[in-house]
């Protein structure tokens, strides 16, 4: 697989239009900087709604400027419906760190291009509104967020909900960014299809640097450094309200999601699935993670109606076979099946270690009728932990969780404890990295990591997925040819993010 993509905008013919905070007039052209105008939204209404047919995109140029919010403190576009030769670009005129925008909605909008912006929010009190994300991206497809700094600030003490919000989209494409800031998470996804999240620095989040749930599908997430959350680092999967998903993907909270060659480090969690199919965590660092969690999770997703009554959508996804509790409560009991975690570091240093255990990983638990879920639901359905090397803790340190009912244990642990003592090297190899302190997590040369041996990843297939909705083919591809740097693996490679 390509572990280090980057999208690719093409040379489209564009309409230059230019604003200017500080001395743009909306009453201009906004054809050029000397004719720029004042607001955003100005530059937005000049737009067409179907730029599709036009031939040539449009390119809002942002001089250098605070840029003021509307008053519900953000700036809200919508109904721009671009095409790959016509897009909608918002780019800096003179880098990001010219300009600060307030927290930015967009709804409905197709082949948007952000780049270079700098994006500043307070929190607001409205919790799970809209314009409590600093970034907020629903019903969109194609979207690209690239050198994007995105900062959450607390306002009587209380952060932005999310940094980066997606919901219900398609394509979305984030690339070398900084999000900070959030009490809920730095990137949360709910319903959205295809796409990566390459080379970011996600940090200073009071839940998850990152999840992606909702029966989120198709997504790379590679060489971010994730880093100061209070749960895990990345979670594939997690737990949605039924209304919120999008058909057909419709039964796991995740499909297909590879994480690969990120680092991970002062966070409450390492990597977690909870409610995925075919889900690949391999080659990455985690260093000094685990203050409120095990270091690596493997739990039932949790699935309900949601807020309020059962409405059409949601009747009508249960009856084309959708998995959800048909009594309405949430229920931890969305499955995992086909979960590798693969060569990967974990390394916390002398006086530090996990809350509770190495793994945390759920026994089986039973459905209630009617939920289109199998009988009996199992979290480690095909589930392979192998070539992962653990330094956590005292010798003694427990190898599983036993307990039910916390952070998506739904039941204590089945798995055989030997076949996890067998195939990772479980405080008996301590790693060694060149200065985590300071920020190198590199193996050290000639350092214990160089002598352990890595394992082969089998690709994944599709012939298990659920077919009552059928839903589409991911990429089986699990091989990861290159770190996080783009240096070739070659066999003798070490585990971790970096050869």
């Amino acid at each position: 697989m390509d572990v280090s993509p980057r999208y690719d905008i093409g040379s489209p013919t564009l309409v230059d239009l230019w604003v200017d905070p500080v001395s743009g007039d909306d009453g201009r052209t906004g054809r050029s900087r000397g004719e720029a105008l004042r607001t955003v939204d100005a530059a937005w209404r000049r737009i067409p709604e179907r730029l599709a047919d036009d031939t040539r995109g449009r390119r809002i140029r942002l001089a250098p400027g605070k840029y003021p919010p509307d008053v519900e403190g953000q700036i809200r576009l919508a109904s721009r419906r671009g095409s790959p030769a016509c897009p909608v670009i918002l780019e800096a005129a003179d880098g990001q760190s010219s300009l600060e925008l307030p927290a930015l909605d967009f709804r409905n909008c197709t082949h948007l291009h952000l780049v270079d912006l700098r994006v500043v929010a307070a929190g607001n009190s409205r919790i799970n509104s809209s314009i409590d994300n600093v970034l907020h991206f629903s019903d969109c497809e194609d979207v690209l967020v690239r050198r994007v700094t995105a900062v959450g600030l607390p306002s009587d003490g209380q952060l932005p909900g999310n940094v980066f919000k997606g919901n219900q989209c398609l394509r979305l494409y984030i690339e070398d960014c900084d999000f900070s800031g959030a009490r809920g998470n730095t990137i949360d996804y709910v319903a959205v299809h295809y796409g990566h999240i390459v080379r970011n620095r996600l940090h200073h989040a009071r839940s998850e640097c990152m999840y992606v749930k909702g029966g989120s599908a198709h997504h790379l997430i590679a060489a971010n450094e994730m880093f100061d959350s209070v749960n895990h680092g990345v979670l594939a999967g997690q737990t949605t309200g039924f209304r919120y998903m999008v058909s057909p993907w419709l039964h796991y909270e995740a499909y297909d999601i590879k994480v690969v060659n990120n680092v991970i480090h002062d966070c409450g969690g390492g990597v977690a699935v909870c409610g995925g199919y075919n889900i690949l965590l391999a080659w990455n660092t985690c260093w000094r993670v685990g203050t409120s969690r095990d270091v690596i999770v493997v739990g039932f997703g949790g699935r309900g109606w949601g807020h309020g009554d059962i409405t059409p959508i949601m009747q009508e996804y249960l009856d084309a076979g959708g998995w959800c509790n048909p009594q309405g409560d949430v229920q931890f009991n969305i499955p995992n099946r086909n979960v590798t975690i693969a060569n990967n570091v974990i390394l916390n240093p002398d006086g530090f270690e996990s809350r509770y255990a190495h793994f945390g990983i759920s026994g089986p638990v039973r459905t209630p009728t009617g939920s289109n879920l199998p009988p009996l639901a199992r979290a480690d359905d095909n589930l392979e932990i192998r070539g992962n090397v653990l330094w956590n803790g005292p010798p003694d340190k427990p190898l599983l969780d036993d307990v039910e009912g916390v952070y998506h244990l739904a039941a204590r642990p089945t798995i055989d404890p030997a076949v996890l003592t067998a195939h990772n090297a479980i405080n008996s190899v301590r790693p060694e990295l060149v200065d985590p302190e300071h920020g190198d997590f590199r193996p050290a040369p000639g350092g214990s990591l160089y002598r352990q041996k890595t394992v082969a990843m089998a690709d994944f297939d599709w012939t298990d997925a659920p077919t009552s909705p059928p839903v589409p083919e991911g990429n089986p591809d699990n091989q990861v040819p290159f770190d996080r740097t783009g240096r070739p693996r070659t066999r003798d490679a070490p585990p971790g993010a970096y050869v």
